[in-house]
This record gives C-alpha cells, structure tokens and sequence, in this order.
C-alpha cells in the first residue's frame, strides 16, 4: 500500500513539476502591470444612473471556444483582486472552470445591497433615524436580470451557469436574491451575511420560502469566519437552521466557519472555500472508480462540459489516480482513454504525454507512441522546459524498434 502511494506521489510530481508555466499579462507604455480586466459604464435605466463593472476575461479566452460560467462579485472593486487569482489558480488546476467575472462597483451599498427599508429604532438601523436610502435591493436585483446580466450575455461568450458572491451586506444581498429570484443565478457564495437587517427578516422570509420550494436546483455556500462577531455567527446559525428543517430536494449547501478571521478579513479564506464547494463535483466520483467504464467516464466528462463550458477539466491527479488503476488491473486501452482525455484538458503537461506516450508502447501502439512524444517535444520546446533530448532519446529509440 506504501508503494502504491509512493508511485502515485512520485508520478504526480512528474506530470506536476512542468505545470506552473507563466501566462504573459499585458504592460502599459510605462510598465504598469494589468491583468485585472477592464471596466465598463452600463447607463441603468431601472437605477437611472451609470453603473461601473470590471471585466476579467480567462486565460486563454481569445484563442478558445464555447462559452465560459460568469461570476458575479458584488463590491467589486474591493475584491476584484483577490478574486482574479484565486480563480485562476483553481481553475488552472482543474478544481473549479474558468469562468468569466464580473466585479459589479458598489456606489451605495446601503441603498443597493438591503432588501428593505431601516427604518426608525430598527435593529441595525443608525441611531433613531434609520438608514435613510436602505431598500433599494428590489431595484438592483432588477437591474442585474435585466440590464447587467443581459449585456454580459450579448458581448461576451458566457455558459448559462451563473454564480453571485458576495460579502456582509453582499451576502445579505445573495440570500435577498436566492429567495426573491431564484431563477437569476444557479449558484451563491455568502460570506459573512448582515442577518441582522431589520430584525433578522430574511430569515423569516425563509421559513415560508423553504416550504414552498420543495424542489431548489441550486448550490449555495453559507461562509463565515470563525472570529467574526457572536452576533453574526448566531444569525447565521438561525438562517441554515430553517433550511435544515425544510431542505429542499436537489438543494446543494454547506455552512461552515473558517479560521479565526475578523469580518473583514475573512473574504480571501471564504471565496476559496465557496468556490471549492460549489464546484466540487469536478472531482472523480468514487462509483466511477469501483464502477469503471470507459462510456461512463466519458459521459462524466460531456456532462461537466455541458453543465460549466466545454474548458471544463478535472483535476490532473483524478485523471492519473484513475489510470494508474486501470494500468494496474491492465486495462490498457481504457488507461490510453482516460490519458487521451487529460491531454486534452492540460495539453501543456508534458508529464501526461509523456506517459501517455509509454502506454502506447505498453500497448503495442508505436506510431502513436512516437507522435506523443513528438507533442511533448513542441510543448518542452515552447515553454523552455528542457525535455527535448530526453524525449527525442525516446523517439530514437521506438524508431529502432520498428527497423529491426
């Protein structure tokens, strides 16, 4: 059993120790790094004002086909950078798609973001006035299914999943707008929500909104950091206990505090988290790998592609874990489909083709052996990854094979 784990580690870091190949970002004439996106100005007609957004565009967007998720961030501007790496980093890891974001500009948060007027001696509400312009999430959640989400749509090349995340009076708005329009996004991410606006009303909304809607398609993350106020975790808590009691069929959630970050500080910690969670069906499933075929694994793959964009990948690890265990129980053929596959989803690992291309000589299959490689060599070469001669060695001699 050691050796086994030893042998799957040993060849991870193989096909892993090339991965990390730098994708170039685009220098203005004074050498200011970008890479963030690009913001637009929307004339809202619902709003009456101009609405400012970031957008950032994957990797690889302009040489690439199919239609990409969308991921809606809420105060955009204070999380645009943090959330531009981290979703590079899982995506390029095969742990969630990549997606294309946009990271919505808060220009009053207390007006946008509260489902509901704060009214005078209202919990959460300023002193005994109230926060005067509060209420106006009805009118920007319009805006978003309307106007926003629409222009995304018809500039750019979006898959129908969408995600909103957002943070305090973000994640209020998130849960405002799971219940008030469930129909607008398919998945959430709330972090840290402000529970307690006028007097924790969207958790009354929710114990009748949890009955009604015995059957919910969506994946929602309930995040909040473990040194968040006792108030704020309490109120969490009361919210994730009516869905408890009436969890709706198909409904996907997970409640969770995380670390022992403060309010603030815990958006980095739950917008890894939510997006691990929410996308977490990208790992290999274990009925697949006691139950193995190649259709099915197939139509796993055709499935996530048609779910999350054709750019969808597994992590690499899944794909070499689950050859490694054909290979042991020699069933080469389906070793060669689930490695055929991979160099597909990560076409710049060499550690994949390269033992893509000794499966094919495992097999018998030579010429194909000897095309691998020749792969491995133009990726070794490109990306100045030094293999060229020992996979031209390899080359030479599957050459002298044939010959003789």
């Amino acid at each position: 059993m050691k050796k086994t784990i030893l042998l799957i580690a040993l060849l991870l870091l193989q096909v892993s120790v090339y991965a990390q190949l730098a994708n170039k970002i685009e220098l203005t004439s004074d050498d200011q790094l970008l890479g963030l996106g690009r913001q637009y100005i929307l004339y809202s007609e619902i709003l009456e004002e101009d609405r400012p957004f970031i957008i950032s565009l994957p990797i690889g967007y302009e040489k690439s086909q199919g239609g990409y998720p969308v991921l809606y961030v809420l105060d955009g501007l204070a999380n645009i950078k943090h959330t531009v790496g981290t979703v590079e980093m899982l995506s390029e890891s095969g742990l969630i798609p990549p997606m294309i974001i946009v990271a919505i500009e808060s220009l009053d948060r207390a007006r946008d973001l509260t489902p509901s007027h704060a009214g005078e001696n209202a919990f959460g509400g300023s002193g005994n006035t109230g926060i005067s312009q509060s209420g106006g999430a009805p009118a920007f959640l319009e805006f978003l299914s309307k106007e926003l989400i629409p222009y995304v749509d018809n500039n750019f090349r979006t898959h129908p999943f969408r995600v909103l995340e957002g943070h305090s009076f973000g994640g209020l708005f998130g849960v405002f707008a799971l219940m008030e329009s469930p129909e607008t996004f398919d998945a959430f991410i709330v972090q840290a929500p402000a529970l307690w606006w006028n007097q924790e009303e969207m958790t009354q909304k929710a114990k009748e909104f949890f009955i009604e809607n015995t059957q919910l398609n969506k994946s929602v993350y309930f995040g909040i950091g473990g040194g968040d106020g006792w108030g704020m975790r309490q109120e969490l808590l009361r919210y994730v206990d009516v869905i408890k009691r009436n969890t709706p069929e198909n409904f996907i959630w997970r409640h969770e505090e995380v670390g022992d970050e403060e309010h603030d500080a815990s958006r980095l910690l739950l917008h890894y988290h939510g997006l691990r969670f929410l996308f977490s069906d990208l790992a290999l499933s274990n009925d697949l790998k006691t139950n193995y075929s190649d259709e099915a694994f197939l139509w796993g793959e055709e499935a996530l592609m048609a779910k999350y964009g054709e750019n969808t990948k597994r992590p690499a690890g899944d794909y070499i874990k689950l050859v490694m265990e054909m290979e042991k129980m020699n069933k080469l053929e389906s070793a060669i489909t689930i490695l055929q596959r991979a160099t597909e989803a990560y076409p710049n690992y060499i550690g994949i083709l390269s033992y893509l291309a000794q499966l094919y000589e495992k097999s018998g299959q030579i010429e194909e052996s000897i095309n691998t490689y020749n792969s491995a060599i133009k990726v070794s070469y490109q990306y100045k990854l030094g293999q060229e001669a020992d996979f031209q060695m390899e080359i030479d001699r599957l050459i002298k094979i044939i010959s003789e």
